[in-house]
């Protein structure tokens, strides 16, 4: 649940670098909260949910900005990602915003939601016209910061994070299944 998808998004090994700061090198981790502190986050999340009684249900929401490949520093990514998280949810949310740079010429920010308000209790429901809105201001930033973005956006190309989580780890998924069945009854197949 909530403590498998925080511990995901600020990994050490991914958000962290060694950088040389006065003759000493230091680890740079670049994670961060929207109200709220990252090393106590989660509890701080469960406590605005016990306090308006909506512990059950969704808990989170997993999201991600990615940035092309050698655009973008990652002092300049997360900072892009904060700006993101405060507009989109900084006056009623709370909120992570970790910058992966595990993967070379692939900057990219993972946010994590919690789903109840910390002003009123209401919960947050993902709709076409957030993930709308989160596209709409991500892009608005990038293009603030002279970076590109995706001219002709395909829809549908996500996963869920259940669905992606379980392919990570090499767990069979139903989607996986019925590919399976799929190309076993095409080899069987004989028109």
């Amino acid at each position: 649940g909530l403590s498998d998808v925080i511990e995901y998004a600020v990994q050490q090994q991914k958000t962290g670098k060694t950088v040389e700061s006065e003759g000493e090198t230091v680890m740079r981790q670049f994670v961060s909260g929207v109200n709220c502190s990252p090393s106590t986050a989660r509890d701080e999340m469960i406590a605005v949910k016990k306090r308006f009684g909506k512990e059950d249900g969704t808990v989170a929401y997993h999201g991600y900005q990615s940035f092309a490949p050698g655009e973008a520093t990652p002092e300049l990514a997360h900072e892009i990602g904060m700006k993101l998280a405060e507009r989109l949810w900084g006056d009623r949310y709370q909120a992570i915003v970790a910058t992966h740079l595990d993967k070379e010429n692939h900057l990219h920010n993972h946010f994590v939601l919690n789903t109840v308000s910390f002003v009123d209790g209401i919960k947050y429901h993902r709709t076409e016209k957030d993930y709308h809105d989160m596209r709409t201001v991500s892009d608005t930033l990038c293009r603030e910061y002279n970076l590109s973005v995706i001219q002709r956006p395909q829809a549908g190309k996500s996963k869920h994070y259940g669905e992606w989580r379980a392919e990570q780890e090499q767990r069979p998924t139903w989607r996986g299944l019925i590919r399976s069945e799929i190309d076993e009854l095409i080899r069987q197949s004989v028109t």
